[in-house]
């Protein structure tokens, strides 16, 4: 059988074009993918300053038992520190000029997440459309975009090791509760709620806690 050289070589380069589109279409997951601007899940607060910079403000407020800190940055962005062990461990991003690997940033199509994180499911989270990626590195750590419900373009997106539903906060390991919780009954009770100014004379300015605690550290 006489071996056409011309074909073959036509079919090598189909075949050389076509699987970096397929490898492309998969996308996948990079350990950067779970860093914001040099920032980890995991990293203490002095981490979190160098990379966000001076807060507007804070509130404490308790999710699943985990008494948490968040942090109010300019431009969209809310760090939650675990106040018992000082760590991050919650990143929402909603800065429309932020942008992530391979230029995803608000508005990336879900042909673009897809082709660089890889292909999932939308799911609900919170009353919002969501693709949710776990860390594979550390399953409790999660990378989850929300969406368009129409077109699956990107709105904001969170990085996050907090259970995100009830059975999974009540999976958590002892170790992981001792680590996490609070058990001060004042911040059980306290925690989640606004601090209440009303009683303030017209002429007191409350002052950021963030600014209390540099007064004190001073």
């Amino acid at each position: 059988m006489r071996f056409d050289h011309g074909l073959a070589t036509v079919f090598f380069l189909v075949l050389f074009l076509i699987l970096p589109t397929a490898a492309e279409a998969r996308g996948g997951l990079e350990p950067v993918d779970f860093k914001v601007k040099g920032a980890a899940l995991g990293d203490g607060e002095e981490k979190m300053l160098a990379a966000f910079g001076k807060p507007d403000f804070d509130k404490e407020r308790m999710v699943w038992d985990i008494h948490m800190r968040y942090y109010t940055f300019p431009d969209g962005y809310e760090v939650g520190v675990a106040v018992r062990s000082g760590k991050i461990m919650d990143i929402r991003i909603k800065s429309k000029e932020y942008t992530a690997r391979a230029g995803v940033r608000y508005g990336a199509t879900a042909y673009k997440l897809r082709t660089t994180f890889g292909e999932k499911q939308h799911t609900f989270l919170d009353g919002d459309v969501c693709c949710i990626y776990e860390n594979p590195q550390d399953k409790r750590q999660r990378l989850i975009f929300v969406v368009e419900p129409t077109d699956g373009s990107l709105l904001s997106w969170r990085l996050t090791s907090l259970p995100l539903t009830e059975e999974e906060a009540d999976a958590l390991t002892e170790a992981e509760r001792s680590d996490w919780e609070n058990t001060d009954l004042q911040a059980l009770s306290l925690g989640g709620r606004d601090i209440d100014t009303s009683a303030l004379g017209k002429d007191e300015t409350p002052a950021l806690r963030w600014e209390v605690r540099k007064k004190e550290a001073s």
